[in-house]
């Protein structure tokens, strides 16, 4: 038994090492005098009154003779249960409150992400976060990876639209299909693009890449205006080729290629 590793982690929950010490020491030996356990713990003795008042107030002790004053060791688990109740509540609290301050004090500022499970957790963070409505658009390999969380929130009475790069079998909300001519290409050069709103609250730009993958999450409204207009833009151009396809290629080419070969921004 590591009981350096048991006194750490009963210091990560509230207790000091004198007190961890003394509680461990009375496991082994109970019904003893606070001066008997200062022997056998290495509490001096000069602190092991102090470490049992403590002890008795956190309910870990409990006192059997007076005179002697002895000692025995109450169930640990009771310690724990309080102590998980009142995190819990410490952390319900915490989150309602400093909301309440960073609402009073609204700076906006864009945190940067690295890393493709880093990533994935906060994009699933975001999506847990939504209450009204989520806006996407993302590759199909990435959506498969997120549909399940997508098939949650829809039952919620969540409203989702996605404009999708490539194709699924299994759609979740509405889903508006982008062209793909040349697109494999882009993805080569630039990787997976990922756009995320929630709620007109939250955004996540995320670019998949072999080499790096990196994204930036905001709660900026200037970014979130430009986010959703890059969405709906991309949702007029799905529907408007459901409709004029074959004039559409005719005059411009496949997914509009000779516009797209005409700019000299963006390159995709």
């Amino acid at each position: 038994m590591d009981e350096e590793k048991i006194i750490e982690k009963m210091m990560d929950i509230g207790l000091n090492k004198y007190e961890a010490k003394a509680y461990l020491s009375l496991l082994k030996k109970t019904d003893i005098t606070a001066y008997e356990l200062s022997k056998i713990s290495g509490v001096p003795q000069a602190k092991i009154y102090e470490v049992m008042s403590k002890l008795l107030e956190k309910n870990l002790v409990n006192i059997v003779s007076d005179n002697p004053v002895k000692y025995v060791a109450l169930e640990f688990e009771s310690f724990l249960d309080a102590y998980k109740k009142n995190v819990s509540k410490t952390v319900g609290f915490l989150k309602k409150n400093l909301k309440k301050v960073n609402q009073s004090n609204n700076i906006s500022y864009l945190l940067h992400l690295e890393g493709i499970e880093n990533i994935n957790r906060k994009i699933k963070n975001v999506l847990s976060n939504s209450k009204k409505f989520i806006y996407l658009e993302t590759w199909n390999k990435d959506y498969e990876f997120f549909k399940e969380d997508l098939k949650a929130l829809e039952k919620q009475g969540i409203e989702i639209v996605t404009v999708l790069y490539g194709d699924t079998d299994d759609e979740v909300g509405k889903i508006y299909y982008h062209e793909m001519e040349d697109m494999d290409q882009n993805v080569l050069k630039h990787g997976r693009w990922l756009t995320l709103i929630a709620d007109g609250k939250e955004s996540l730009f995320v670019i998949f890449n072999e080499d790096k993958t990196q994204a930036i999450w905001t709660e900026n409204e200037a970014f979130m205006l430009m986010a959703e207009s890059f969405i709906v833009h991309d949702i007029y151009l799905a529907e408007i080729y459901i409709k004029y396809r074959k004039e559409l290629n005719k005059e411009f080419g496949p997914n509009l290629k000779k516009i797209r070969e005409k700019m000299w921004i963006g390159h995709i």
